[in-house]
């Protein structure tokens, strides 16, 4: 299985190689199709079209797939899985007290102090503090 080690970097090469020289002289078919007779543009040649697509790819990022197709852990992943792990270690005392710590926490109960007291009221309040 080692001598297939020494292809793969070669043929990563001519794949990207041939990928982008597709993709470039797309771009600069298309360009010049539609551009030009649609809004009086320029037309390109090769190397302005590969030059677009080199700033289209620095300013906008990836062209192809993207990292959210994949099923990776990235960083607004990572703490789901591990505050799951620590869950599942959890006795089942532990993950009653954590349960009710989170209700305590993340309730959202709206209170009746904003209808009790009249704005003016809580403008004397701070007033006199």
């Amino acid at each position: 299985m080692k001598h297939k080690r020494y292809f793969r970097v070669p043929l990563f090469l001519l794949k990207m190689t041939l990928i982008l020289a597709i993709t470039g002289a797309v771009f600069m078919l298309l360009w010049n199709a539609l551009i030009p007779e649609l809004f009086s543009g320029p037309v390109l040649n090769y190397w302005q079209a590969a030059g677009l697509l080199l700033i289209a790819k620095i300013l906008f990022g990836t062209m192809g797939k993207g990292y959210r197709l994949h099923r990776h852990n990235y960083p607004d992943e990572i703490w789901k899985q591990k505050l799951r792990e620590k869950y599942e270690a959890m006795t089942p005392e532990e993950k009653e007290k954590f349960r009710s710590r989170c209700k305590t926490s993340f309730s959202f109960v709206v209170t009746d102090d904003a209808k009790a007291a009249p704005p003016a009221a809580k403008a004397e309040t701070k007033e006199n503090l």
